[in-house]
């Protein structure tokens, strides 16, 4: 039997940021800022009070076969709580980071460059939050559908690991194709 979300979250792409909206597609709910080249990578805030850092995500890359792969993620979520997602498996893998949230230890499983979707599930798999790609339409990037009722500081969790997640996917993958262009591979 489906589920059905009891909220959805609309991502748009800006180029140096994503913005999220509400399941109204017009309320606007989240700003993250990208700055690769200093860390924090990634700073999420509301749109109506950019100065209050809801999170922030730092990628910290590792090398498989000579290549740069998934990273090390760190992130800092609300009321200062530091989290590592350290992903596990081969080189283009789905194996799951656990992100410790305030509602226990949840895991994104899946993988964006492999199938377009990320799922965030509990200890048994029920599944939290589905992440899917949209890019397709060539209007937004994706959305995260949430399948039950979470609070403030859930959802906030929700939104700085799944973009983490997201960008560090799209990131990773785009520089070892770059990769291996260079030396040939492909």
């Amino acid at each position: 039997m489906p589920h059905h979300p009891v909220r959805t979250l609309n991502i748009y792409d800006k180029g140096s940021n994503y913005l999220i909206l509400d399941n109204d597609d017009t309320t606007p709910l989240y700003n993250a800022h990208f700055t690769p080249n200093s860390t924090p990578h990634m700073t999420v805030t509301r749109p109506d009070d950019p100065k209050h850092t809801v999170g922030t995500a730092t990628f910290f890359p590792t090398q498989k076969l000579h290549f740069a792969t998934a990273s090390n993620i760190e992130l800092t979520l609300p009321q200062g709580r530091t989290v590592s997602m350290n992903k596990h498996g081969g080189l283009i893998s789905s194996d799951k980071r656990a992100v410790q949230t305030v509602q226990g230890l949840l895991y994104w499983k899946g993988g964006y460059a492999e199938t377009g979707f990320l799922k965030l599930v509990d200890e048994h798999g029920a599944i939290v939050c589905e992440f899917k790609n949209q890019e397709y339409t060539m209007k937004k990037m994706g959305v995260f559908e949430i399948m039950h009722e979470v609070g403030g500081e859930m959802l906030d969790d929700i939104v700085v690991s799944g973009v983490a997640m997201i960008s560090e996917e799209k990131t990773s993958m785009s520089q070892v194709a770059g990769q291996m262009a260079a030396a040939g591979s492909i």
